[in-house]
């Protein structure tokens, strides 16, 4: 007989419990009991059926999602030898049409080299909090916008989930950190590194030129078009989401030195590891909120309501 655990199908009218099959890690893998998750809008993407959730998970039944985890080792596949059961590790999973695991479940599967050990001094729910946003912003910034020590980044969304942790990242990458949020997020910002904050409430931030080598747009709410004058020769534009207006900017930017990028992320394990010893030395995260996981429903609808401010939390072990 199958063994089986729990897992919170998600689908547009509510949340359920539900029981799967428990995965088996297959050579070079490892099974991770989940401790904590978080949320990404991604959720309500593939909840809605909007186009881009197409490429974030299979249209699974049940469908389980979540992304983010941290955990400990409970099985390993074939292969690996430098991790053992009960290690403490986190990482995410991989955003993709074929993914058809979610965190909010109490095992996953993942690749030996997707997971990093946790650091102990870094408690579970914040490196489940850090891990899919943070492996956004350095891959967007350092791998697809070719940030480098010196250069000026402009961090749009700076009081996001992404945007907060990017903000940080990009100055422990030696950057010059110019943050765009609103009203309420510039002291949050200000705290998290940046140098300039501009409140979009006040100022327009498109209204300059050629100042940045990066502009990082974070929920993707402006476009390559938007932002190109305000790039240096040679400078990139880096969107989060496949959309139109991405597909625009990938045709205009053939015809100039400025370039239209798209972050894939994928959950790698050196990234993780800098990314570990970062929050060790007080890289900032905030989180909005805890739920336990049989509460998944008010976890899903916080991350769409005002106000808030941070990263949705959910802890997994101990809450069915």
């Amino acid at each position: 007989m199958t063994e089986t655990m729990r897992a919170m199908e998600a689908t547009r009218d509510d949340v359920a419990l539900v029981e799967v099959p428990v995965p088996t890690p297959g050579p070079g893998e490892v099974r991770v009991n989940v401790a904590s998750a978080a949320v990404n809008a991604a959720e309500g993407k593939v909840i809605s059926g909007a186009f881009a959730g197409r490429f974030l998970h299979a249209r699974t039944s049940p469908r389980v999602l979540g992304w983010d985890f941290a955990g400990t080792i409970d099985a390993i596949g074939d292969g690996v030898t430098d991790l053992a059961t009960g290690d403490a590790v986190w990482g995410h999973l991989a955003f993709a049409g074929s993914q058809r695991q979610g965190t909010y479940a109490e095992y996953v599967t993942l690749p030996r080299d997707a997971v990093a050990a946790k650091p102990a001094d870094v408690p579970f729910e914040v490196a489940a909090a850090a891990a899919t946003c943070a492996m956004t912003s350095l891959q967007a910034m350092r791998d697809y916008g070719r940030l480098a020590a010196g250069q000026k980044v402009l961090v749009i969304g700076a009081g996001g989930g992404v945007g907060e942790l990017a903000v940080g990242i990009a100055k422990r990458l030696g950057a010059h950190v110019t943050g765009v949020c609103s009203t309420g997020d510039v002291a949050r910002v200000k705290a998290a590194g940046a140098n300039v904050v501009i409140d979009r409430r006040s100022a327009d931030p498109y209204a300059g030129e050629s100042a940045y080598n990066v502009v990082f747009d974070t929920p993707a709410v402006a476009s390559y078009g938007r932002c190109a004058r305000l790039l240096r020769p040679g400078g990139t534009y880096v969107t989060t989401l496949p959309d139109g207006a991405l597909i625009t900017g990938l045709i205009r930017s053939q015809f100039s030195s400025r370039r239209c990028r798209f972050v894939q992320v994928a959950s790698k394990r050196a990234d993780l590891e800098l990314i570990g010893g970062w929050l060790s030395d007080g890289l900032q995260v905030t989180i909005d909120s805890r739920h336990e996981i049989n509460a998944l429903g008010a976890a899903l609808r916080r991350q769409t309501e005002p106000g808030r401010t941070g990263r949705v939390v959910v802890e997994v072990a101990g809450g069915w």
